[in-house]
């Protein structure tokens, strides 16, 4: 589908398959569980995965759904957290339309913008998000996430200070550990299974990384200072599994 503008206001998702959000200036990928919002004279165009099958659902609606003006795309991840899956399933099977979009509008607008990433990164954020959609989470070495987005260990690393603030090392560990913050504190887990849950390699290794980046051991942690109060390591995050 060529660039083109449109007069309406758009929501795109993915059911199946993959495509590409193309604009003038970048290219955004689209995957399932993935929301897009296109307000009206924003040029774009969709590239289709010419190879493997995909399906995707789409609604046109009016300003009078939105209220004030939206001046990009939005992109927002359906999770257990939010109830975009379930509202755009009602439109699919057309429950209630004005009142499942207007509700829809306001879910997705009421959400922080957070700017998408591309290119080599959005590789990575994809990657991680397979990878690590469910717990256990697996180890993963800077290596291995350099080889899932066919660059040097080195242009990987750059890229992470650049955006994120941090190593590539350094945003795989303090994510792991954001997870780990969550066990420790809303669950009952003994601190060897959520080391073994968080994807340390052992307790012991677990507790002395734990008290180097914390200043206490998992065992005295009550939920502060996170790791997210890095801005960096907040939006990595946010990116993975909001």
């Amino acid at each position: 589908m060529p660039l083109r503008v449109i007069d309406d206001y758009e929501f795109v998702w993915m059911l199946r398959g993959r495509a590409s959000l193309v604009t003038r200036a970048e290219t955004f990928f689209l995957t399932p569980g993935e929301l897009l919002l296109i307000p009206p004279g924003f040029e774009h165009g969709f590239d289709w995965d010419p190879v493997h099958p995909s399906r995707h659902g789409y609604v046109h609606f009016g300003p009078s759904f939105v209220g004030s003006p939206v001046d990009g795309p939005r992109f927002m991840r359906m999770t257990g957290d939010n109830p975009v899956g379930g509202l755009c399933a009602y439109l699919l099977a057309g429950f209630a339309v004005d009142e499942t979009l207007r509700y829809l509008v306001s879910v997705v607008l009421a959400d922080p913008v957070e700017e998408p990433v591309t290119g080599t990164l959005r590789a990575v954020v994809l990657f991680l998000r397979a990878v690590w959609a469910d717990l256990p989470l697996p180890r993963i070495s800077v290596h291995d996430l350099a080889s899932a987005a066919s660059v040097t260990r080195g242009y990987l690393n750059r890229l992470f200070q650049a955006e994120f603030g941090v190593s590539v090392a350094a945003a795989l560990e303090r994510v792991r550990c954001s997870r780990a913050e969550t066990l420790l504190t809303r669950t009952d887990l003994t601190v060897e299974a959520v080391a073994r849950q968080c994807g340390f390699a052992d307790v012991s290794h677990f507790s002395h990384r734990f008290t180097a980046l914390y200043g206490l051991p998992p065992s005295a942690y009550g939920g502060s200072p996170s790791v997210l109060d890095h801005a960096g390591v907040r939006r990595l995050t946010r990116l993975l599994w909001a």
